[in-house]
């Protein structure tokens, strides 16, 4: 064995000096490892319950003396295979090489690169690598559940994220039910989830397999919660089912809608939906609205048949069960086509036309055409339709193609149809031409997911009519053409693209001959010479380790209002980001996003860093009468990754409180339709939108044989009766004399409220058939149609079309270089005229199918003719070293025919139908700009066109008669520029970039104003610690049911957790909202009262059912043994008001020895504060929730001079809790540690039903820093008051030695438990006939005690006295406390 181990050696270090030797000798031949660094190298088995591995390295081989002699490579491994090139030149190679199977150990892999006929002329690398073992003492798995708070979106219920390990794992091998799926998502992290196969379960089981490192093989595992299973059970008798419409055979009159089912609970749903599902198609309804008083309706939709099932008892029951009979009569395939030809054009390209006649009706429907497979666009009616009605029309449409190609023939597929050939013109041969390929790739981070790429291709080939492009992601809507470049000549693109639209996954080189280069993907080399990788290098993230997600606000109401909102979070601890490409975004999961998977880009918003705190912070709005409950939302991490708040712990949801719930669009609840007139009709709607209510609408009616378009806009201020929850509406048409007999339909509809919600309906294109505004009438599929007779012969037929007389198209500039089209048409019916309100559209057209539609407008019409003109911007770069193509399309006249001219009609009419080679001007362009909130004061600007120092930009505010501010940009590039010094404003303003004597258009900002209505998060700097800070034991957990039950609370290590608005050690608590008490101006004193609400009383109402007083009662100085050693109260306040709602108060003390001369003036001052609502505060480092009708004192006391340096001081503050009866009552006192985390104690006086409760927090801010004090109950020490209607409690602040401040900060709030005291409370004090004692034990204490005879006397004393007013009340317990203090 040594033998064999040093002869190895001897072998490693021959082949490293051979290697050395070979490499300085021979430089001829050079290599050079580029294998990916990340987890190449080092690995772990391919399977995890086997021992083998699998390596995949990249060498780069260069000849440095261009002999162009072939090489031969091989290794030292008969196990390792090195591929063909992966790219290539004369001198150059990148080769890729496989090493498989290698059981756990290290090896070193020797490559040689040699010449064919030279063998001695040879160069080598050793690449190290190794396989190993998982191991097993190491490995950590961790689950991370939905709390399935409302419906998932993803079919996933659990994150599974293995930690712990040095390298990813390999295939992970699972043992699992069939229909479970265990899907590798990134290195380390996994999502499991069940697909619905009919039966549900509360929960599987999973094992994950795997081998150690003695090749055995061992399972750890784990049980699943189930995504389907819900928590909640249902009962048939709580839901109410409807189908819309109520029959069994059903005419689907639009596209994409079928029927629609409700089901509406009839009972308060708590933290997560119940389960309905379809077990047809395993769809699951969504939550759209509550009408209060009326439970939550869920809505779904149907096709065919159906069985709607619930979860009843843990088991899927089927509750409604039909068959239908849905049918569709929409046929959208288009007959054959036919393809002619037409002569060159003068840029070397040529037109085509697609011909075909039908009588299918087509004219609803939108068609698409791709080319090759470079390009494609989609048209709908008035294009291609040359002549006659929808019932029997002839169509034809005209295209541009480069008459040179490297093919015979390109493809062309129309619609869906099988593809077509179009034939070339002329065919080069493509050996000719240069290569396409890519030169440069680099990108800028400029903002949030927006980055800037610039990209340069190889010299390209130089001709007349030829261009070359540039596609990103294969998106035929993301390509770069002339527009996109700030050099022509040197092939050089640069644009910017928002990764919130879609992730970067390749680019791709295509050119006008019909060529395309390889695809370019992310971390690719892309070149030899030299050496390059398409590095775009990104923020990727772990999801699950996003964590300590706060809220400005952890509550909020959006009854009938938005709430604006911050949320903060930290990613793998608080280490600050590296740069500003680490961010997050936020979005609100709304019904819309769950069904089509599209959230709108204005939804989204961005994280910042808050160095203050040092979390991640983002701002955000919830709208109105969102759904009550944990919001859903999700947090995109980076580049590629989502968290959904459902993974996240209860402790980190944002609760949503509203008393209404509409995330349903408005929909017609009644409609009537007018024909009564001879020349007019239409429809009358009663628009529904119960609780957010009719914003805006937009409806389209066409005619069913001519396709007229009438387009209609409704607002509020359209309204004929009732207001935007329930309104009516009216749209009419006028026709004129001569008409032709049709249907006319409602083709399309989209009705906003007030948050944006829509419901919407369209004949054609697809839509959430949920959202149907005409679900009350999906059994009457006419509902949408209105038949208006004509009069005349044959109905009013005018079967001869509209003919065009005159086309005269102009190419003009505007004053900022870019240039725009004018075209001016006419169009003559004798017969019938030509009809009023229609607008022709004319196309403009390049060959790679980019098509500008410009509407025209009427310039005048008679009886027999119409004057029509458009105008059009170009897109710089449009028709540039090409030809551009016209075809006008849509006219209509009084007879119901139509007419259309393609571009070769326009050319057999002698009329201009194409330009060529449109210049290309410099210009600068704003597009767009990132979000600017109020109080910013940089922005980021997009366009062209900017790339120069001499550019300014100009803003003119609101209200400025002009540009009166001008700003020299920080950052420029081409097409991006960063601006600094915008001044913070709420309202819109204008820029512009202006490079003399260029100037680009005006752009209007329009900024995002939240408002916030409590303070934001606190920024002063974290105070240090100067002692560890206790925390609260782990306490049991309390309640029957325990922690109030799972709507209320629930069990945690550190004892209950609450769910708002619950509180206490028991989760039976709610804090009472009351008015705000009025201010005491005499001393630092609150009155708590809870007023009769039947005698509708003001805060100062004297008729109370309880009422409480806080108060400062005195500070002691104390020994070491806690004895008074001095004593202080307080007679007199300086009270100053600092708001209406908090107000400030100012005494002193001249601290030291009683006896001494040489004292020192010592400043106490206490802040008051009232909180109308939930508020996250910060003390002493430390986040702080306070309810809403709370009250916080903020005490601050200045040196004081201590006796002895190991003397402590003594806060003593009162609290007293009264009934305002005295029969039947029963009084408790508390006093403990909460469990909720904020590590207090907290005291409680009980009586009855309700509460006053204290929270005294175990930390101060102690000569500037934080430090631990202590809270004790007094009662046994100062003679409290304590009966069944009165209660009192002293506690003692204990601050330890201090030199120069401290700040303490209680607060205080009064609630109502679900549990009222009772004699059968250990401590509680209650009147006799509540008493816990015996008959007989009650008449040995009457008879032998007098003295409580006495007592009795007094308290009825009390208790006659005790209804005065508010003033006198505190008056006389002052007085008392006073008298304890002597």
């Amino acid at each position: 064995m040594l033998r064999k181990s040093l002869l190895f050696l001897i072998l490693t270090l021959i082949i490293i000096i051979i290697q050395i030797f070979r490499v300085e000798g021979n430089p001829a031949i050079q290599i050079y490892d580029v294998s990916n660094e990340d987890y190449t190298y080092n690995k772990y088995p391919t399977n995890t319950n086997d021992k083998y591995c699998n390596f995949f390295f990249l060498i780069f081989v260069v000849d440095t003396s261009d002999t162009g002699i072939q090489l031969n490579t091989y290794t030292n491994d008969s196990g390792a295979t090195i591929s063909t090139p992966a790219f290539k030149n004369i001198s150059s190679q990148v080769l890729p090489v496989y090493v498989n199977t290698k059981s756990p150990n290290s090896y070193s892999l020797l490559i040689t690169a040699e010449y064919y006929n030279d063998t001695s002329i040879y160069s080598n690398i050793i690449i190290n690598y190794s396989c190993q073992y998982i191991p097993r003492g190491s490995i950590e798995i961790n689950l991370y559940h939905t709390g399935k708070y409302k419906h998932p979106i993803y079919p996933f219920s659990t994150i599974m994220y293995i930690t712990g390990l040095k390298y990813p794992l390999g295939q992970l091998q699972v043992g699992k039910p069939p229909n479970v799926k265990v899907d590798n998502i990134k290195p380390f992290l996994y999502h499991i989830g069940d697909d619905f196969n009919g039966v549900i379960e509360p929960n599987f089981n999973i094992s994950l397999w795997f081998m150690d490192s003695s090749n055995n093989i061992y399972s750890l595992n784990y049980t699943i919660p189930s995504l389907i299973y819900s928590n909640l059970n249902i009962k048939e008798k709580d839901i109410t089912f409807k189908i819309y419409p109520n029959q069994t055979n059903v005419i689907d009159f639009g596209f994409n809608c079928p029927p629609i089912y409700s089901i509406t609970l009839n009972e308060t749903i708590g933290l997560g939906d119940p389960l309905f599902i379809n077990e047809y198609s395993g769809a699951n309804p969504w939550a759209s609205y509550e009408i209060p008083g009326k439970g939550t309706t869920f809505l779904g939709q149907v096709y065919n048949d159906y069985s709607i099932a619930t979860q009843i008892n843990g088991t899927l029951t089927p509750i409604y069960d039909q068959y239908l009979n849905v049918s569709y009569n929409i046929d959208t395939k288009f007959p054959s086509i036919q393809i002619y030809y037409s002569p060159p054009l003068p840029s070397l390209s040529s037109i085509f036309s697609i011909r075909f006649n039908s009588t299918k009706k087509f004219d609803l429907f939108n068609y698409s055409i791709r080319w090759f497979e470079s390009f494609s666009n989609s048209y709908k009616w008035p294009f291609g339709f040359e002549s006659g009605h929808n019932s029997n029309y002839s169509f034809k449409s005209s295209f541009l193609q480069s008459d040179i190609s490297v093919n015979l023939y390109n493809s062309l597929y129309f619609n869906q149809d099988p593809l077509t050939k179009i034939n070339t013109q002329q065919v080069i041969d493509i050996d000719t031409l240069p290569i396409l390929e890519l030169e440069s790739f680099n990108y800028t981070h400029l903002y949030d997911q927006v980055y800037l790429f610039s990209i340069k291709i190889k010299p390209i080939y130089e001709s007349k009519g030829y261009y070359s492009f540039i596609k990103i992601n294969d998106n035929v809507n993301q390509v770069l053409r002339y527009e996109s470049m700030p050099d022509i000549e040197n092939n050089i693109y640069e644009t910017v693209l928002n990764f919130h639209e879609s992730m970067f996954n390749s680019l791709i080189i295509g050119d006008s001959y019909s060529r395309q280069s390889q695809f370019y993907n992310p971390f690719q080399y892309y070149s030899i010479d030299p050496l390059l990788k398409l590095d775009f290098q990104y923020f990727d993230t772990v999801s699950v380790l996003i964590g300590n997600v706060t809220f400005l606000i952890n509550n909020i109401d959006v009854t009938n209002k938005s709430v604006d909102n911050i949320i903060y979070f930290n990613y793998n601890g608080t280490q600050a980001p590296k740069d500003d490409s680490v961010n997050f975004s936020f979005f609100i999961l709304s019904n819309e996003f769950k069904v089509t998977g599209v959230v709108d880009l204005d939804y989204i918003t961005t994280s910042i860093w808050n160095s203050t705190i040092s979390k991640y912070q983002i701002k955000f709005t919830v709208p109105a009468n969102t759904r009550p409950g944990p919001l859903g939302f999700a947090l995109l991490c980076g580049y590629s990754s989502s968290l959904l708040s459902d993974f996240l712990p209860y402790s980190s949801q944002l609760f949503i409180e509203s008393k209404n719930f509409d995330e349903y669009g408005p929909i017609f609840s009644n409609i009537e339709k007018d024909n009564s007139l001879v020349n007019q009709f239409g429809w009358k709607f009663t628009i529904d939108d119960p609780i957010n209510g009719f914003d805006y609408g937009d409806i389209i009616v066409r005619g069913e044989m001519d396709s007229s378009t009438y387009k209609f806009h409704l607002t509020t201020q359209n309204l004929t009766r009732g207001d935007k929850f329930n309104g009516d509406y009216q749209i009419s048409i006028t026709l004129p004399n001569k008409c032709a007999s049709q249907n006319y339909i409602i083709t399309q509809v989209k009705l906003y409220d007030t948050q944006g919600n829509f419901g919407e309906f369209s004949v054609s294109s697809g839509f959430n058939g949920i959202k149907n505004v005409f679900i009350n009438y999906l059994s009457d599929s006419t509902i949408n149609k209105l038949y208006k007779t004509c009069s005349g012969e044959n109905n009013g037929i005018d079967s001869s079309p509209p003919v065009l007389t005159s086309f005269i198209p102009i190419l003009r500039q505007n004053s900022d270089a870019t240039q725009y089209l004018s075209f001016s048409f006419e169009a003559v019916d004798i017969e019938s005229g030509l009809k009023d309100k229609q607008y022709p559209i004319v196309y403009i057209q390049t060959t790679d199918f980019r098509t500008l539609e410009c509407e025209s407008s009427i310039i005048s019409i008679n009886e027999t003719a119409a004057t029509y003109k458009c105008t059009i911007n170009l897109p710089n770069g449009f028709g540039y070293n090409s030809d551009i193509i016209f075809s006008v399309y849509g006219f209509i006249n009084n007879g119901g025919y139509y007419s259309g001219y393609s571009s070769e009609s326009l050319n057999n009419l002698s009329f201009i139908y194409s330009m060529s080679d449109i210049a290309i001007n410099k210009v600068i362009q704003i597009n767009a700009c990132s979000k600017f909130v109020s109080g910013d004061s940089m922005i980021w600007i997009t366009g062209r066109g900017f790339n120069s120092t001499k550019q300014q930009v100009y803003v003119k505010y609101d209200g400025e008669p002009g540009f009166n501010q001008i700003i020299i940009p920080t950052k420029v590039y081409w097409s991006a520029m960063f601006v600094r010094n915008i001044k913070p404003t709420d309202k819109p303003f204008i820029i512009k970039v202006s490079d003399y004597p260029l100037t680009s258009n005006e752009f209007t900002v329009i900024p995002i104003v939240y408002n916030f209505t409590i303070p934001l998060t606190p920024t002063e700097t974290p105070i240090p610690t100067s002692s560890p800070i206790p925390t609260n034991k782990p306490q049991t957990c309390l309640g029957e049911p325990v922690c109030g039950g799972p709507k209320q609370g629930y069990c945690s290590s550190s004892g209950c957790v609450c769910y708002p608005p619950w509180i206490g050690n028991d989760c039976n608590s709610q804090v009472i909202i009351i008015p705000q008490p009025s201010t005491n101006t005499s001393e630092p004193s609150t009155e708590l009262p809870i007023i009769d609400n039947n005698n509708n009383q003001t805060s100062n109402s004297t008729n109370y059912l309880f009422k409480s007083l806080i108060s400062i009662v005195s500070l002691r100085e104390l020994d070491f043994n806690s004895n008074q050693v001095n004593l202080y109260t307080f007679d007199k306040w300086i009270y100053t008001p600092i708001n209406n709602v908090k107000s400030q108060y100012f005494t002193s003390i001249q601290s030291g020895d009683l006896k001494s001369t040489n004292q020192l003036t010592t400043n106490i001052t206490v802040t008051l504060e009232w909180f109308n609502q939930t508020t996250i505060i910060q003390f002493a480092n430390n986040n702080i929730t306070m309810n809403p009708s709370s009250i916080k004192y903020t005490i601050e006391i200045t040196e004081y001079k201590f006796i002895n340096q190991l003397n402590s001081l003594q806060l003593v503050m009162s609290a007293l809790f009264e009934s305002s009866t005295s029969k039947d009552t029963c009084s408790l006192k508390e006093f403990g540690e909460t469990s909720d985390g904020d590590n207090s104690n907290f005291f409680k006086i009980q009586i009855d039903d309700h509460s006053l409760y204290g929270r005294f927090i175990k930390r101060a801010i102690i000569d500037s820093k934080v430090s631990s004090i202590e809270n004790q109950l007094l009662d046994s020490k100062m003679n409290s008051i304590q009966t069944s209607s009165v209660s009192q409690s002293f506690i003692g602040i204990t601050i330890p030695n201090y030199k120069q401040s401290i700040i303490i900060d209680p607060d205080f709030s009064v609630l109502v438990d679900s549990k009222p005291v009772s004699n059968d409370d250990n401590n509680s004090i209650c009147t006799s006939n509540k008493s816990k004692l015996t008959s007989a034990q009650l008449a040995g204490i009457i008879i032998g005690s007098v003295a409580f005879v006495a007592v009795v006397i007094v308290s009825v004393v009390y208790l006659v006295v005790k209804n005065r007013k508010s003033k006198k009340f505190q008056r006389k317990v002052q007085s008392k406390l006073q008298k304890i203090n002597q």
